[in-house]
């Protein structure tokens, strides 16, 4: 199994919003708070980042899986892994190509589990 684990810290004074992709979902980490991004697959890989003001997208690899951690609990987790496309495309390019860009959150939304933090 390949693991590829990232943590990532919103700012002190604003939300950091992840998208999810190909999962087409997002959340919202609360100002502050360090989240890390465990993801795992049977298949050699790793995230890849899309970064703008406005959010973070976040793109898993063929097969892989992924479980967002704040202080040492699963608050939200992918369990449906990502297909397996037979293509030199990487998952970024290929949702990318298929959807367009990542969308930017609205503001007004609640997070999907700030409660939980």
């Amino acid at each position: 199994m390949h693991e590829h684990i990232t943590r990532l810290q919103a700012p002190e004074n604003a939300r950091l919003y992840l998208r999810f992709e190909p999962w087409a979902e997002g959340i919202g980490i609360p100002p502050g708070r360090v989240v890390e991004l465990r993801a795992v697959s049977p298949i050699q890989g790793e995230l890849e980042f899309e970064v703008s003001e406005e959010r973070t997208a976040v793109y898993g690899w063929a097969g892989s899986t992924i479980e967002v951690i704040s202080d040492g609990k699963v608050v939200h987790a992918f369990d449906q892994p990502v297909p397996d496309v037979p293509t030199k495309l990487s998952t970024k390019e290929l949702v990318t190509m298929l959807f367009g860009p990542a969308p930017v959150p609205d503001p007004s939304e609640k997070p999907l589990w700030s409660k939980k933090l």
